[in-house]
């Protein structure tokens, strides 16, 4: 044997004489007649599957997750007012830029189309902050569609100013611009 090695002894101990600080068996707080063994990660709760809640802190029982949407996301009827009107002057002011600086054409070159890829970006910039900024960084669906429309209604007013309306469906850069910008704007609204 060893220097440091202790002697083999097989020590049992008889089940009777440990002491359990918890029962075998753990019932759900809410539920009394259902058996778990899961726990809310805040208070410590025994909970059953009905009554947990996954949150990015882990699994919490009802009363501890309360989960509720973000205040971006929480609009009153004041921001869709503000919204829609910030969308409606953005509309305005880009359809009016447009037809001064894309003119309207059947076909286009690389440069005409790299234009019209760089405007129809700083359109989802600039209407998706016009938004924002009138709402005071409300986020959402409506907020999204407001700039997606307002980018459309800009694409349709450019033609209008321009004497071009008979160019809509023949206007690439301007469908381009168009499509572009929404998309931009649809994902920065998110």
């Amino acid at each position: 044997m060893c220097r440091n090695q202790r002697p083999h002894t097989n020590h049992l101990v008889p089940i009777s004489s440990i002491e359990l600080k918890e029962p075998l068996i753990n019932y759900c707080k809410v539920h009394p007649s259902t058996e778990t063994d899961l726990r809310c990660g805040r208070c410590d709760r025994y909970i059953c599957p009905q009554d947990l809640t996954h949150t990015p802190g882990g699994i919490r029982c009802t009363e501890c997750a309360q989960l509720r949407r973000p205040p971006m996301y929480e609009l009153a009827w004041s921001h869709y007012l503000r919204g829609g009107l910030a969308a409606a002057g953005a509309a305005l002011a880009l359809g009016f830029t447009g037809a001064l600086l894309l003119a309207p054409r059947t076909f286009g070159n690389f440069f005409y189309l790299a234009s019209a890829l760089m405007m129809g970006i700083a359109a989802g910039i600039l209407v998706s902050e016009a938004i924002e900024r009138a709402t005071g960084g409300k986020r959402g669906t409506a907020m999204q569609l407001f700039a997606s429309a307002s980018i459309v209604v800009a694409a349709i007013l450019r033609l209008l100013f321009g004497d071009n309306l008979a160019l809509l469906d023949r206007d690439v850069g301007g469908a381009m611009a168009a499509l572009v910008g929404t998309v931009y704007a649809w994902g920065r609204m998110r």
